[in-house]
């Protein structure tokens, strides 16, 4: 299961906040807005890229082919002295895989004025675990060897409004999806979460050790067929984001709003970042259904 951007001086975030999250990091970009003397605008890649593998406590076996999909659709008869009856045929499922690229963020789905700053990773890329694979519990051995198909989208992000990406598994069936997403409304779940982004703030070696932030609830849209908000809210010395500020200078909010969305066997996590405030909640609400609409 974070992201940024620029207009007017340049890219501040490369230098100034580059792997917050780990390896890459969460903050990617802080630009300054011109000469009218705005404070930066900034972004971060999610914060679910590059989470260390932990020990399996089943073996991920290789992905099966799909379940038929017990879905019918009707069809005409053949001409003949046919009675007027209608037959029914089994609808191949999906693959895996191809839901799973149905699933990702798409430009279409994001207002104008976007653009990428982390592209996607090329496929047959190393897959990389999401909190529905390290948070849920004793369970998650063989909730993880269910998942057929991962897939990550690109970080997108305009200065005014932030940046945002997801990633999406896709289980065996619904009813896998479905558990995994009740065990991420936990407080042991909502709580692990929030060690996973800490520790990821932790290693980055452009911000100080002492940086940690809280994950609690946030309002969440109705989409697809079960949706949560998580809200990670942190401060940022400001030194640590803008290179030219002063050591007096009050610390500068960080905020990512964490989306969890459940349609049939596939669970999507939609990540939003911005510094000093959240995205608008309409802004939100959009790209969520656009999101949810080609899934």
């Amino acid at each position: 299961m974070l992201l940024d951007r620029l207009v007017g001086l340049a890219c501040l975030g490369a230098a100034a906040v580059a792997a917050t999250w780990g390896g890459n990091g969460a903050l990617h970009h802080a630009a300054a807005l011109g000469a009218g003397g705005a404070r930066p605008a900034a972004h971060a890649d999610t914060v679910i890229q590059d989470l260390p593998t932990p020990p399996r406590t089943a073996p991920e076996p290789p992905t099966a082919p799909a379940a038929a999909d017990t879905s019918t659709s009707t069809t005409a008869p053949a001409p003949g002295p046919a009675n007027g009856s209608t037959t029914t045929t089994a609808r191949p499922a999906e693959a895996p895989a191809e839901l799973a690229r149905r699933a990702m963020l798409v430009p279409t789905d994001i207002p104008a004025g976007f653009t990428v700053t982390v592209p996607a990773p090329p496929d047959g890329a190393a897959p990389t675990d999401s909190p529905f694979e390290r948070c849920a519990g004793p369970s998650a051995g063989s909730l993880t060897s269910a998942i057929g198909a991962r897939s990550r989208s690109a970080t997108f992000t305009r200065p005014d409004t932030g940046s945002v990406s997801s990633s999406a598994v896709v289980f065996d069936q619904p009813a896998t999806a479905s558990k995994v997403f009740g065990l991420m409304t936990t407080t042991s779940a909502r709580t692990c979460f929030e060690e996973l982004i800490n520790a990821r703030l932790a290693r980055n070696p452009r911000l100080s050790q002492d940086v940690k932030g809280s994950l609690g609830p946030a309002p969440s849209p109705s989409v697809g067929e079960g949706a949560m908000g998580y809200r990670f809210d942190v401060r940022l010395p400001a030194e640590d984001v803008d290179p030219k500020a002063q050591a007096d200078d009050p610390p500068v909010r960080y905020v990512a709003d964490f989306l969890l969305i459940r349609k049939g066997r596939i669970l999507v996590l939609a990540e939003f970042d911005n510094l000093r405030q959240p995205w608008v909640g309409t802004a939100l609400q959009g790209v969520a259904a656009a999101l949810v609409g080609h899934v």
